[in-house]
């Protein structure tokens, strides 16, 4: 079958690319779906967050009652959204979840996520091997921080579809099966994750796959001159505010669905109290969307290739105004 993101398949890509520039939200706040019970969301509230994900792989949840927050309610959401294969990172509990918040001792706290210091660009799971990729992540909020704490978002679509109008070559770049190496995490003598080696973009079962990390360090890049100008173009985007970021600062009761889209995450202040608390679901599913090809066959041909979502101002605006 063919697919957009197949460098020989021009055609196929320019109607897909026409279909999601076409789709692409109006503005931030069309991302927010109300749900009145996380744990049991009913079928209309499904079909908007699948709707939203479809569009540009993100969706933001709304929840009345911070109180709904809890691992079990989490998982039983993705369990409704078709997110069944947990990722049981060494981060996570017996039941998958992660919680996300400061922490002083014990070996999770070397890890930047678990401290209040900013988070650069990445997808999770990129260190993973081939195979057991993260495909979808929860992310819901109990607590949030005094200040700070704001995340931007950025569809992988995106970031595929401006590097290949720019040059298919930067494309063709990140594909490359050894393009990015994570080294092992070894404490002592004990390896606890082997090194993983892959590709930035990749396509699985017909779908765009992104791994990625902006850190210096524990990353390493196969030397190339074709690679170094594509990890700079790709950096550039990530780094100029545009109409395609979103940004918000997750409150109580609220949490992101998406496809494993890019995220950052600020630094953050919290004074004294219980402190910032996140709860995260990794998945080796994805939330299943309508096919690219099958978007792009829903397209009218009276639109133009190439013109924006009409309203480009509003998609820079936060997701909430708080």
């Amino acid at each position: 079958m063919s697919n957009p993101f197949d460098l020989t398949e021009n055609g196929v890509y320019q109607a897909w690319r026409t279909a999601k520039l076409r789709r692409w939200p109006s503005c931030a706040e069309a991302l927010r779906v109300p749900v009145a019970r996380l744990a049991d969301p009913s079928p209309a509230e499904l079909e908007a967050i699948t709707d939203r994900l479809d569009r540009c792989n993100l969706a933001l949840v709304a929840c009345p009652d911070p109180g709904q927050v809890e691992p079990r309610a989490l998982l039983a959401f993705g369990r409704r959204l078709g997110l069944e294969r947990l990722d049981n990172n060494l981060c996570a509990d017996e039941q998958g979840v992660s919680a996300i918040e400061v922490r002083t001792t014990g070996g999770v706290s070397e890890y930047v996520p678990y401290t209040d210091r900013p988070l650069s660009w990445h997808t999770d799971g990129y260190y993973n091997a081939a195979g057991s990729e993260v495909r979808a992540w929860t992310l819901f909020c109990v607590r949030d921080a005094v200040d700070g704490g704001e995340n931007a978002l950025y569809d992988p679509e995106i970031a595929y579809l401006q590097l290949r109008d720019e040059d298919p070559g930067l494309v063709r770049a990140l594909m490359d099966p050894e393009a990015l190496r994570i080294p092992a995490n070894v404490q002592g003598d004990k390896v606890l994750r082997p090194a993983s080696t892959g590709p930035v973009f990749s396509v699985i079962g017909g779908r765009l796959h992104m791994r990625y990390s902006a850190r210096a360090r524990n990353v390493e890049w196969t030397s190339s001159p074709a690679l170094a100008t594509a990890r700079e173009r790709l950096t550039r985007l990530l780094s100029q505010p545009g109409v395609y970021m979103f940004r918000h600062k997750l409150r109580p009761g609220e949490g992101y669905v998406t496809n494993n889209v890019l995220h950052n995450r600020a630094g953050f202040t919290q004074l004294g109290g219980a402190g910032r608390l996140l709860l995260r679901a990794r998945y080796l599913d994805r939330v299943e969307t309508p096919s690219p090809s099958e978007d792009a066959d829903q397209l009218p041909s009276r639109h133009m290739i190439g013109s924006p979502p009409a309203t480009r101002a509003s998609r820079d605006a936060p997701v909430s105004k708080a």
